[in-house]
């Protein structure tokens, strides 16, 4: 009699273990539906944390999908024991019935109970990395970051998601405690973990409500990394289940998370981690003396580790070259600034001391966008005028020179792409209107470098800005900037303003403009050189004029000069010859012998004397020189 009733207690619970199972895939699936509709197709919420949701809820199916063929066949074979057990009461059976080919159930059963758990692991192994594959794939070819249409309606929705998923899964979780719904706790597991992406979609809605989105980033990747150590973990249960101990009883099965199961499974972390090792390793280690102390003070110690960290949030340094700002429940206590040194505020969150420095240089850029939609920072080491080289190019009006007066057109501009580097340092006594009295005062200062900019640009040459004019340029944009600032009260001092990356805009204008400016540059060659030679043979030109002239000018004056003395000298000699002509003949005769024949020996002969007889040997020198001496007579002569 009680056997029956055990029998018929397994029939009826194998019967609410398929409406269970169907209950949970049927609701995960439409949630999974759901998921993919708001976040893959319309991209209505606008969450990566709420669009990898799916892969928990699909798990969760694949898991009610199988819970629920267990209670099938759980609740077939307990009906075939139930119709062994009549058959023997009657004894119509000539034969066994435990052999009896008729019952099939119990031998099914067995069979899917020894081999489906193998097949679930591997099977949500692949499903978990083929999910994550299509997130990476889909994170890496957008082009557009999504957003929330209404970041307050998708955090509603999401909050509907967690009231289903904790619930339910709490639900699951409780009823796996009895031995017959076992299989129904990796469905609560896998939907409680829903219910952990869907407060993160929650906070991240909210995040976007307030104006952080890099919050959804960073929970997308923290979740991604943790379906990974799952994914991971399905492999290593499935490979350590060959290996591991057996016992008699056998109660988790290979495809159910111990990770999950920390937290999910009911009698506390302590003793979830105590069972999973006695799992693993055949034998009770949660009953050695280290588990019973663990279990018993470990959590104690644990909570009183984490209020004296907790406190120790009420100590604040102000650090050297820094001031700070207290603040209580995120309002600010006073506006007298911190000095240096330690200060003492209420725990984490609800007070803490602010710092900031007024000394360090921060910087904005104004112009081209270097963070692609990846965050990725890009800025190459060469920059041309006809190759793109920031995400996105700035592009600035510029007043163009006329070219041809003949034209009269209402205005002359073009493009010109500029970065503005922007460098400013937060003034002391300006400190709480830039911290406290603006939402972001680096966006403001950029959005009034953009403005002033723009402005500025207007009203100068673009060949002025490109060449010669860039310092005053940048000089004048500082001022400016600043004055601006001022008017803002935004309590900073531009300390650098400069300009970088002047250029035409890439790709079409560019090249054009870089072959106009070769041809002026060849233009401004040929003038150089031109230049350089007129300099050259123009001075020349005018030294050999000057020794030209004054060559003719003393050949002139010499030819004129000396023909008046001989001139003035003929006239003289002829007044000589007329006074005394003897004396005249006499003079100029004995002149010519002293001055015409100087080098000419002479030979004075008397005229009285005819009878005499005079030989003159014409072959002897009269004067020995130098070489007419003998080398070899005059060397062999002793030196005195």
């Amino acid at each position: 009699m009680e056997t029956d009733k055990v029998l018929r207690e397994n029939i009826d619970n194998s019967k609410l273990l398929v409406k269970l199972s169907i209950i949970g895939g049927i609701g995960s699936a439409v949630m999974a539906v759901l998921v993919l509709i708001l976040s893959g197709i319309s991209s209505w919420a606008g969450s990566d944390v709420f669009a990898m949701s799916i892969l928990p809820l699909t798990l969760a199916v694949v898991f009610a999908t199988g819970s629920m063929i267990y209670g099938l066949l759980s609740a077939s074979s307990a009906q075939e024991d139930e119709d062994k057990r009549l058959l023997e009461k009657r004894k119509e059976n000539i034969i066994n019935v435990n052999e009896d080919v008729r019952f099939t159930a119990g031998r099914s059963f067995e069979n899917y109970k020894k081999y489906t758990p193998y097949f679930l692991a591997a099977f949500a192994a692949v499903v978990t990395f083929t999910l994550l594959g299509l997130f990476w794939y889909y994170r890496s070819v957008r082009t557009v970051v999504p957003i929330p249409e209404n970041a307050l309606k998708s955090a509603f929705v999401a909050v509907i998601f967690m009231c289903i998923c904790i619930f339910s899964g709490a639900f699951f979780v409780g009823q796996s405690r009895d031995k017959d719904f076992r299989w129904l706790r990796p469905l609560g597991a896998w939907l409680i973990l829903a219910f952990v992406i869907s407060l993160f979609a929650t906070f991240s809605a909210l995040m976007f409500r307030f104006g952080y989105p890099q919050v959804d980033v960073y929970l997308s990747r923290i979740t991604f990394v943790v379906f990974a150590l799952l994914g991971v973990e399905f492999i290593i249960n499935f490979i350590t289940e060959f290996y591991r101990p057996r016992t008699i009883e056998e109660p988790r099965p290979v495809f159910e998370s111990r990770l999950l199961a920390l937290f999910t499974e009911p009698g506390g972390v302590a003793r979830n981690v105590a069972d999973a090792l006695d799992y693993q390793f055949g034998f009770k280690v949660s009953k050695t003396w280290v588990s019973e102390f663990a279990e018993k003070y470990l959590f104690r110690l644990v909570i009183v580790w984490l209020i004296c960290l907790w406190m120790f949030t009420c100590i604040f340094e102000v650090g050297p070259s820094q001031v700070g700002v207290r603040e209580s429940f995120g309002r600010i206590v006073s506006e007298e600034l911190l000095t240096p040194g330690i200060y003492f505020t209420l725990p984490y969150p609800f007070g803490k001391v602010a710092r900031y420095s007024c000394t360090e240089i921060h910087d904005v850029l104004v112009g081209p966008g270097m963070i692609d939609e990846n965050g990725k920072k890009l800025r190459p080491e060469v920059v041309t005028w006809t190759e793109k080289h920031y995400v996105t190019e700035s592009e600035f009006l510029v007043a163009s020179e006329k070219v041809d007066k003949a034209l009269k057109p209402a205005t002359s501009v073009s493009f010109l792409g500029i970065s503005l580097p922007i460098q400013y340092r937060i003034r002391e006594s300006g400190l709480i209107n830039y911290a406290y009295k603006h939402k972001d005062a680096a966006k403001i200062l950029q959005n009034i470098g953009e403005m002033v900019a723009t402005k500025y640009f207007a009203s100068v040459s673009i060949m002025e800005i490109m060449s010669s004019g860039r310092q005053k340029a940048a000089e004048d944009l500082k001022k400016q900037i600043q004055e601006a600032a001022d008017k803002q009260d935004l309590g900073v001092d531009i300390v650098y303003v400069n300009l970088h990356d002047v250029h035409p805009p890439t790709e079409k204008v560019a090249p054009a403009f870089e072959a106009v400016i070769g041809s002026i540059e060849e233009k401004e060659t040929e003038i150089l050189k031109a230049k350089s030679y007129y300099e050259k043979i123009i001075p020349q030109a005018q030294a050999d004029k000057m020794q030209i002239e004054a060559q003719a000018k003393s050949y002139r004056y010499q030819i004129t000069t000396v023909a008046q003395a001989e001139g003035e000298r003929f006239n003289k000699q002829l007044q000589a010859y007329d006074a005394m002509p003897e004396i005249f003949k006499l003079r100029t005769y004995l002149d010519m012998l002293e001055k015409d024949c100087a080098d000419t020996r002479k030979y004075i002969m008397s005229s009285s004397i005819p009878n005499e007889i005079y030989e003159l040997n014409f072959e002897q020198k009269a004067r020995f020189d130098l070489i007419d001496a003998d080398v070899n007579t005059l060397s062999d002569q002793p030196r005195k």
